[in-house]
C-alpha cells in the first residue's frame, strides 16, 4: 500500500502552514462590517414587573459581581424576590439546588434568578474554587 507517503506529505504540509509567518499589520484594513462578534446574544431576561419594586427605578442599582466560590463553599436558600439576577459560572464546577431539585453547572453555563426563585449553590470540589459572574438589581442602601 501506499498511503504511508501520502500520510507522511500531508502531515508536512499541515507543520509548513503551521509555521508561516504573522500576516503584516500595516496591510490589515477595517472590516466594513461586523463579522466574528461572539457573545452578543442576551443570557436571558428577568421581567421586573413580576418583582413588584417598590419605589422609583432611581432606587435600584444594577450590580455586576464576581464571586470567588471556595472549595466546598457555597450559598444558603435565598429568596429573589425583590432581586432579580442572572449568574453565570466562570470557572469550576457549581451545584445548584431549587426545592428538591438539583443541577450541575460548569464554566459557561448560568441561571436565572426571578421572582419565584429560591435557591442555593455549592462548590462541590474539594481542592478548586469556582467563579461566578452575577449581574442583579439591588435596592440602593440609604
Amino acid at each position: 500500500m501506499h498511503f504511508r507517503p501520502l500520510i507522511s506529505l500531508a502531515a508536512a504540509a499541515a507543520l509548513l502552514a503551521g509555521c508561516a509567518s504573522a500576516p503584516d499589520v500595516r496591510q490589515v484594513t477595517a472590516p466594513e462590517k461586523n463579522v466574528g462578534i461572539g457573545g452578543n446574544t442576551p443570557a436571558g431576561t428577568v421581567d421586573l414587573a413580576a418583582h413588584k419594586l417598590a419605589g422609583a427605578p432611581g432606587d435600584y442599582e444594577l450590580r455586576a459581581r464576581l464571586l470567588t466560590i471556595a472549595p466546598d463553599g457555597g450559598a444558603a436558600a435565598h429568596p429573589h424576590a425583590g432581586q432579580p439576577g442572572i449568574v453565570r459560572v466562570i470557572k469550576g464546577t457549581i451545584v445548584e439546588g431549587r426545592g428538591s431539585a438539583q443541577r450541575v453547572l460548569k464554566a459557561g453555563d448560568f441561571w436565572m434568578e426571578n421572582a419565584d426563585t429560591t435557591h442555593w449553590f455549592r462548590n462541590p470540589s474539594p481542592t478548586e474554587s469556582a467563579e461566578l459572574w452575577a449581574v442583579d438589581i439591588v435596592p440602593k442602601k440609604k
